[in-house]
This record gives C-alpha cells, structure tokens and sequence, in this order.
C-alpha cells in the first residue's frame, strides 16, 4: 500500500480540496486500484465537502484509531465515474485524540498499528490533515510514505514548509521511518500579484534542491464550485484547477 500525507501546518492552503482531487484522480488514472481517503481534520471537511453523515452507530476514524473498532464500520463511500472510493470521515471527536491517547505504548505509531493488526491493504491510501501539530498529525508522519505540501505563495510559505522539512528528520531519528516528500504544491496561485510571483520563486529558490515544486493550481473559482455541489473537480470539463490536478495526479503516479 502506498501511502500519500497531504500536510500543511498553516490552514486555508487547499489540502482538503488537494486530497481529494488526488484521491479521485488515482481511481480515475487507474480504474482497478482500490483506494482510501482519510479525513485527519476534526473539523471534518471531507463530510462537508460531500453531505456524509455518521453511520453505524456514530463510528468514524477517531472511533478506529483511538478505540480501535472494526475498520468497515467506520467506511463510506464516493462515486468516482463508474466505481467509487472508500473513505473513513472524522468528526470533533478527533479532537480529543491527544488526550486519550496519552497513554498508548508507542501512541506515536498508534495508527501503523491498527492497519497491521487489522490486515488493512489498498493500493493507496490518501490522508488529508489538520494543520495543528498534534499526535494525529505524527501519527500520520510515521504512517505514511510519502508527503506533499500544498502551499499558498505568501509570506508564511518559507517558514510553515521549512517546519515540516524538520519534523521529517525528527521522524527519521527517532521513528525509524523515512518518509519522502514528494514535492511542494503551489495552490490558489495569482501569477497577477507580486505577492505571489515573489513567494513562488522564493519557494522555489529555497526547496527546488530538495524536493519538487509541482505546477501551481491557479485561483479558479470552479474548485468552490464543486464543493457547494459536492462534486468532485474532474466533472467540471472546462476547469483550469481540474486540468492541474490531473496533471499532478499523473505526476504522482509516475513517482510512487
């Protein structure tokens, strides 16, 4: 199972919207793989963005990781074309992970433990993240293999992505686990405004010898669009945002 974090620790840069089109865009690339989406944000954005409702007597991925309930209870599907992805929904209760979890042996490898315990295998599994630093987010450091950074080119842009170059040696050390970033996703790009100019080179001056700067996925207004339909982008045909995830999808296949 390849495993692909999509992390930001600043909010706001698109990594639902990311996560998702990626998610979908695999099943679309490669119609027989089975793939998983993980909503890791309490806030839930993922039941948002497609009107999902608790199910099963109110299980979803907190219930699995901090409980450690059967993993289908905790399931829900999106049609994706012809066929569909699974996802596992979270809720405010994620929240309270930090807490309830303080006392797990190895609480940092706590959700590694649940998919090996319950023999859990996709082709790939896509994990869309809170941007706080907690033990849910390092959970999904030491779990994943690979990361991507979405980005907005704005002043916080080099400081929240050069943290995350330091957490993954933090997870190096001390995890035993090598995660690689895969690149770093300009998202909400202006090329109009200085601003943005001036941070995307930034960016790529500062992290071009380390790691990929994927092509920017511009402002379109197509992206809200689909979330107040609860569609997803690529039915939207004539969509800018939908013709970059694409690419980005088929760039991330060639990668993992």
């Amino acid at each position: 199972m390849r495993t692909l974090l999509v992390t930001n620790i600043k909010g706001g840069v698109s990594k639902t919207t990311t996560a998702v089109a990626i998610a979908t865009g695999l099943k679309l690339q490669a119609p027989n793989s089975k793939v998983l989406l993980i909503d890791g944000d309490p806030q839930g954005s993922i039941k948002t963005y497609f009107g999902l409702k608790l199910q099963n007597s109110d299980k979803d991925f907190s219930s699995f990781l901090i409980e450690d309930t059967p993993f289908e209870d905790a399931l829900q599907r999106i049609p994706v074309g012809n066929s569909h992805i699974d996802v596992m929904i979270s809720s405010r209760k994620l929240s309270e992970a930090d807490v309830r979890m303080a006392a797990f042996h190895r609480r940092e490898e706590t959700l590694k433990g649940r998919f090996k315990k319950q023999n859990i295998s996709y082709d790939y599994c896509v994990i869309d993240s809170s941007p706080a630093m907690n033990l849910v987010l390092l959970n999904f450091m030491t779990f994943a293999d690979y990361w991507l950074i979405p980005a907005t080119m704005d002043a916080f842009a080099i400081s929240n992505i050069n943290y995350l170059f330091e957490q993954k040696k933090i997870i190096e050390e001390f995890y035993e686990r090598a995660p690689k970033i895969l690149g770093i996703l300009p998202t909400m790009y202006d090329k109009r405004t200085t601003v943005s100019q001036q941070a995307y080179e930034a960016v790529r001056t500062r992290f071009g010898s380390k790691c990929r700067i994927f092509e920017p996925i511009g402002v379109d207004s197509t992206v809200r669009k689909a979330q107040v339909k609860k569609q997803i982008i690529y039915e939207f045909t004539d969509s800018r945002a939908a013709v970059g995830y694409r690419q980005l999808t088929t760039d991330l296949l060639g990668m993992i």
